[in-house]
């Protein structure tokens, strides 16, 4: 089987983006005060937990604008490291201070990610990286994370939101160092290596690359599916 080759959703990922952030917003402001200790699919994170690793994000945006990022992830030895004590520095604040400080510093970001432009460069912790790409990344994480706050979907929004997540998640992949083939067959993607194969729903797809597809029983498809993850 030849592997196809995936690129980013063709369209401007800025109203994607806003219809993300529009749903997360109307979900938090419509919580009561239990709600925000409520569990999240994120192990051991509540709802409130969620907001300030949505603010962390935007943290690290602020950095790669401001060309900072070595200095914020300086002191971190790993990914889950650096989110569980950004979590626990903003402990001391309320729920109203967290979600104020997130609204504010990501419509920051929106603004000065449109003001450079789609075809702009900025630094990441990797290196020069395309801001283009970039909103699709952090697009991709708000909307994973609000699946895993069950923030609801209005039913003529899943099939449109499906598509440009199976879309990017496939562009993602690409992006790992000796990523596994993939082929688009009909409705289902096709992952495999010389020793593997897996037929996956696109459903399926998004939510393997993201890490949020049950963990199966055959060893070898564990193997396969680990090699996806390259979201959340």
């Amino acid at each position: 089987m030849e592997p196809q080759t995936f690129s980013l959703p063709e369209n401007n990922p800025f109203p994607t983006l806003d219809v993300e952030i529009s749903r997360l917003n109307k979900f938090f402001t419509s919580l009561d005060p239990q709600d925000w200790k409520a569990a999240t699919h994120c192990q051991g994170w509540t709802v409130r937990d969620m907001v300030a690793h949505l603010d962390s994000d935007e943290e690290y945006n602020e950095a790669c604008l401001n060309d900072t990022v070595g200095t914020l992830i300086a002191d971190f030895t790993s990914l889950d490291d650096f989110n569980n004590r950004q979590i626990q520095k903003r402990a001391d604040l309320s729920n109203e201070e967290i979600l104020h400080r997130w609204r504010d510093r990501q419509a920051h970001v929106r603004k000065r990610w449109e003001k450079l432009g789609l075809k702009a460069k900025i630094p990441t912790f990797i290196g020069p990286y395309p801001l283009h790409a970039q909103i699709w990344h952090i697009t991709s994480e708000y909307a994973t994370h609000a699946d895993d706050m069950g923030v609801p979907v209005l039913p003529a929004d899943q099939n449109p939101r499906l598509m440009w997540r199976f879309q990017f998640s496939a562009f993602a992949v690409q992006e790992k160092k000796n990523p596994p083939g993939l082929a688009r067959k009909g409705n289902r993607m096709m992952v495999f290596t010389d020793q593997q194969r897996l037929s996956l729903s696109e459903k399926d797809f998004v939510s393997a690359v993201s890490a949020r597809l049950p963990i199966p029983k055959d060893p070898r498809d564990r193997k396969l599916l680990a090699a996806l993850r390259a979201l959340a």
